[in-house]
């Protein structure tokens, strides 16, 4: 497992590699939704923070408050890898850049939408205060679900 920072080091390395930028919400939103994959295909988590049911939505605390001062701009690379304390194995790396493929062209407000549909954790744990937690246990359930669907109408 790893940190939020380790996993967001990576996805701005990817976008880096494809001159994109991401901002604090879209970085938060690709890090909890490669997390509920991971949790949801592989049965472990990805990242060991904490993730809670904001107003907003499903937040990483921990990755929110330092990345939070660039606001609507791009998160600058160079201060999340003050907080990085182990690269991604070649594996781990791979996952990541298989879902980075798969969102990366969505805006934040589209990942966000995707983290609020009806049933999702956020959903589901959300009651109207702040700072509620989100346990994994409910995020690979959730996540389970969605890749059955997925295989369902595939097949």
């Amino acid at each position: 497992m790893y940190s939020s920072f380790d996993v967001s080091k990576k996805i701005l390395a990817l976008a880096k590699e494809e001159g994109q930028q991401i901002s604090p919400m879209k970085l938060i939103k690709l890090v909890y939704i490669m997390h509920g994959w991971h949790l949801g295909i592989k049965g472990t988590p990805l990242i060991t923070d904490n993730i809670q049911a904001w107003k907003y939505g499903p937040v990483i605390p921990e990755l929110y408050d330092v990345i939070k001062r660039f606001g609507t701009s791009a998160v600058d690379p160079a201060l999340i890898d003050i907080y990085a304390e182990k690269p991604l194995t070649s594996e781990d790396s791979a996952f990541v850049l298989s879902f980075w493929n798969l969102y990366k062209d969505m805006s934040a407000i589209e990942l966000s939408a995707l983290t609020h549909m009806k049933g999702s954790p956020w959903s589901q744990a959300y009651n109207g205060e702040h700072s509620i937690p989100i346990p994994n246990e409910t995020i690979r359930n959730y996540y389970v679900t969605l890749l059955e669907t997925a295989e369902l109408n595939a097949s």
